[in-house]
This record gives structure tokens, sequence and C-alpha cells, in this order.
């Protein structure tokens, strides 16, 4: 099937009718954390290899407050998350890619005053071979988060600008020969992608995976507002061709009410699923990892997305 990429955004409400037709989450299950007792895990990245071991870096915080950190778990034979003593404080919203044979560890940096208010936020990157010796890299502009690095031949760069460059999160894009060229001021320049979101609404880039064709598979959120502040987050995946910096029409591929009722952080969060990442797997299939209200972490086994973008 030829791709067909798309010049204007698709609202999410049309895209919901569209995901709706076809039951697109076959299985979920809670994932389990040891050694976090009052804390909550959630937008969680998705399951790597590292070491011949199997891990996942999740968000970590109190039910009431919004400062956390990221702490690394060590996955079990009984599928049991158990936390490692690799902690990196005052971060949120976790993810890994490999590059060049080192882990790259990225997430959103929050910074607080001496009341433990937020007052600033970036993604920021660190890479080494292992664990403990994560060094910082790389950083985005203030107030800009789910900016995502993939290699794949190039370094692919997908910012999240917001305010009076991106209006509510728009995605950009900027490729590179090597990681030693991004810096912060390139990232606030990055080309503006318009084809994703109507003005009202939002989204960024949670993963970014390489296609057969050599196409890049993106796994990322859209997002709205509707009356009382109230958000409504989605996981939606789209092909993006490098090249031409054209992409597919969005598809969601999950929400909230896929997933068991479970507890919310705040009332206006009910409706939030945060797709942390997706594994593709065999026999067609996919499992992502999923964030739910800003309190729980799922994984769910659905219909590979990317399937149709490779025939």
């Amino acid at each position: 099937m030829k791709i067909k990429f798309v010049d204007k955004p698709t609202p999410i409400d049309e895209l919901l009718v569209e995901k709706r037709k076809c039951k697109s989450v076959l299985y979920t299950s809670k994932l389990k954390f040891t050694g976090v007792r009052g804390f909550d895990v959630y937008n969680i990245s998705h399951e790597f290899t590292f070491a011949g071991l199997e891990w996942i870096a999740g968000r970590v915080e109190k039910r009431n407050s919004e400062i956390s950190g990221v702490r690394i778990f060590q996955k079990d034979k009984d599928e049991i998350f158990h936390i490692t003593d690799n902690s990196f404080s005052l971060m949120q919203d976790p993810f890994v890619t490999f590059i060049d044979n080192e882990i790259v560890l990225g997430g959103t940096k929050i910074e607080i005053d001496s009341n433990r208010k937020i007052t600033n936020w970036y993604t920021t990157f660190l890479k080494g071979d292992k664990f403990t010796n994560l060094k910082l890299f790389l950083q985005a502009p203030d107030k800009m988060k789910d900016v995502r690095l993939h290699k794949s031949g190039k370094i692919h760069l997908f910012t999240r600008p917001q305010g009076v460059t991106g209006g509510r999160g728009t995605i950009g894009y900027q490729s590179f020969s090597d990681l030693s060229e991004i810096t912060t001021e390139k990232i606030a320049k990055a080309k503006l992608l318009t084809s994703h979101f109507i003005e009202s609404e939002w989204g960024g880039v949670n993963q970014i995976l390489t296609l057969k064709n050599g196409l890049l598979g993106i796994v990322g959120h859209i997002a709205k507002m509707t009356e009382g502040d109230v958000r409504h987050y989605y996981g939606m995946v789209f092909c993006f061709d490098p090249l031409t910096k054209k992409s597919s029409k969005i598809k969601i591929i999950c929400e909230r009410s896929d997933f068991p009722t479970g507890p919310a952080k705040r009332e206006d969060l009910q409706d939030v699923v945060f797709l942390g990442g997706l594994v593709r797997n065999k026999k067609n299939m996919a499992t992502i990892y999923t964030g739910l209200s800003d309190a729980e972490a799922y994984e769910a086994v659905i219909p590979d997305p990317f399937l149709e973008y490779e025939e």
C-alpha cells in the first residue's frame, strides 16, 4: 500500500471515530513495581534490553506532588520490576534510546524554588555505557518538553515548542550527522511541521522507530482541553519521511477507556494516557507502555500499527 502523506491535521474527534471502528487494545496488564511504597510510578519508558537484562524507566512521585524523580527498574522472571539504585532526581517522563553503543536516557528536568514550587522545565539528555556513569550532554530550551533523538543513518531530532513559536505544542524536526552537532540553540530552531494538530490541540513525540523501508515510525501523544481545563490525552502513531519531511495522518491507537478504571492524580487528569513507548513483537503484534491518569503504569498488546506503512 502506498503511504498517503497529508498536508493538514485532522481533529481528535474525527481520529477517535476511526479508532473506535475496531478493537485496538487486545490485552492490558498493570505493571508491578517494588521499592516504591507511598509513591506512584507512571509515565514509563518502553521496556528495553541492556546488559542482557530487561529494564524500564519510570516517573516516581507522591500522589499529592509533582516533585518527581526517575528510577530504573529491573524486570525479573515473574514480570515484576524491582527498583535499583539508579536514580535521577527532579526529572519526569523518562525515555530511552541507544546511539553509538551507548544508552541515552532523557526526561523532563524540573527546577524548583525554596517552597518546592516548579519554576522551570526542559528536556535533558544523559548518555554512557552503563547506568552508573550517565553524563549530561544536551538540554532543550527552557519550557520545552518531549524532545526526542534517534539514530538511523543520521541523528533525527524531534522537538515540541510551545508559546509564540509552537502554540499549544507543535512538533519540529531537524537532522544531524553526529550528536556533537546538536545544541540548545539548534533545538530551538528546528523546522516546525504543520500537519499534526489543529490550533486548539497539541501533542508530541515520545519514541522514534526505524521501519523496514527506512522511514520513521513515530510514537507519541495527542491532546485537547475541554471546559474546566479538563485534559484528554491519547496515544498515537504516524509515519514520517525524513527526506521529504512529510507525515502520514495521525492514528490514535489507545485511549483511557481501553484500560481498567483506576485512580487519578487529579480530577482533570482522569482521561489521560501518556504513551511512553512501543515494542514491535512477532505475529504482527506490538506492546505499548503507558502512564494512566498520572497515577499508574500499564502495558497493553495491540496489532502492530506500523505494518501498514511497510507494505
